[in-house]
């Protein structure tokens, strides 16, 4: 998923009565009006509102679209003088969430237990959770059902979203539906890459190695492409290295990859950075030759910065990054003292 969101503005999106009359709504999503009755009653208000105003996730689709959603299955009740008792169903795609055994109301420190039933709804992956709230006194509430289920690559990219739909009736039968979630434009298509390392061990005095990656993989996931200006940095220990390189750039078919290579000093490490000129096709993979140059340390160490290639995404791009989880490649087992020999060298 994208890692950045803009705030959602605070809205009510379901006004209506606890006690009988309940006010039309109107859907945050596509401008749909929500089902509303007004049968005569007392006028306290119940309004309903996504929990936490600005805790919204984007949710990326494989062909681009995106729909921001609630980060929690639950809703804020903000109840009148009226009171009297309701029942809230939440209805949610279970690609998207995971509802709790058994949601709570919260009011300040105070906790109240709900009973709830789930069921699957008519659509594929839809859910519904229905709750039966209690006599209420007044007060705002925060209804807790559920939250985000962890969508990890390469699971990520959800296809057509069904909506997060929250709906209240009331016990004269006054009933109030609402849409929570809502579509957003298509920024391009998502995109992601993967990192690959072949290992060499820089060896010096007795025994003592530390390691380098002599080869760097980038793979493009798809399904966009990975744009141009993205960049491989490698970071190697200055104790131990003179110097750090990225050589050339080729293609699956060997062919020449265009580039810019940048060489940096910052405290003991050194770093070579490789920076892109042209997008990278999905399902592509570029190889990066490395080599640093070494120092040859005349013995033991007391520490040693371990090696690290990371991948660095433009600094402005507006189709979404997919995390693959595999953007860093690192070591964490050089030898330079009696104590990591001790630890990593072979028996």
């Amino acid at each position: 998923m994208t890692r950045g969101v803009g705030q959602m503005k605070r809205r009510t999106v379901l006004q209506g009565s606890v006690a009988g009359a309940v006010a039309a709504a109107t859907s945050v999503a596509g401008g749909n009006q929500a089902r509303a009755a007004t049968p005569a009653g007392v006028g306290a208000r119940t309004g309903v509102t996504p929990t936490g105003p600005d805790a919204v996730r984007v949710v990326n689709g494989p062909a681009g679209q995106t729909v921001r959603v609630p980060a929690e299955l639950g809703v804020e009740l903000t109840v009148g003088p009226g009171g009297g008792r309701s029942r809230v169903a939440l209805t949610y795609d279970e690609r998207l969430y995971t509802a709790v055994p058994r949601p709570v109301l919260v009011l300040g420190r105070q906790v109240i237990p709900l009973d709830a039933r789930s069921m699957a709804t008519g659509p594929a992956h839809g859910r519904m959770v229905e709750i039966r709230l209690p006599e209420l006194a007044p007060g705002r509430y925060t209804l807790h059902a559920g939250g985000m289920t962890p969508a990890r690559f390469p699971l990520d990219l959800i296809a057509d979203p069904l909506p997060t739909e929250v709906t209240v009736s009331e016990a004269t039968g006054a009933l109030t539906a609402q849409v929570l979630s809502e579509r957003a434009s298509a920024q391009g298509l998502p995109w992601g890459v993967q990192l690959g390392a072949a290992w060499q061990q820089a060896r010096w005095g007795d025994d003592y190695y530390a390691w380098y990656p002599s080869l760097v993989t980038l793979h493009s996931v798809g399904p966009g492409v990975v744009p141009p200006g993205s960049r491989v940095r490698l970071t190697v220990d200055q104790r131990i290295f003179e110097a750090a390189q990225i050589t050339s750039a080729s293609g699956s078919n060997g062919e020449r990859i265009g580039g810019v290579a940048r060489r940096a000093t910052v405290a003991d490490r050194l770093t070579a950075t490789w920076t892109l000129h042209a997008a990278v096709a999905s399902g592509s993979r570029i190889t990066l030759t490395c080599v640093p140059g070494l120092r040859a340390p005349l013995g033991p160490l007391e520490y040693a910065e371990p090696p690290l290639v990371e991948f660095l995404p433009p600094r402005q791009s507006k189709a979404p990054q997919r995390l693959t989880g595999e953007e860093t490649q690192t070591r964490a087992d050089d030898v330079y003292s009696s104590a990591t020999r001790a630890l990593f060298a072979p028996a």
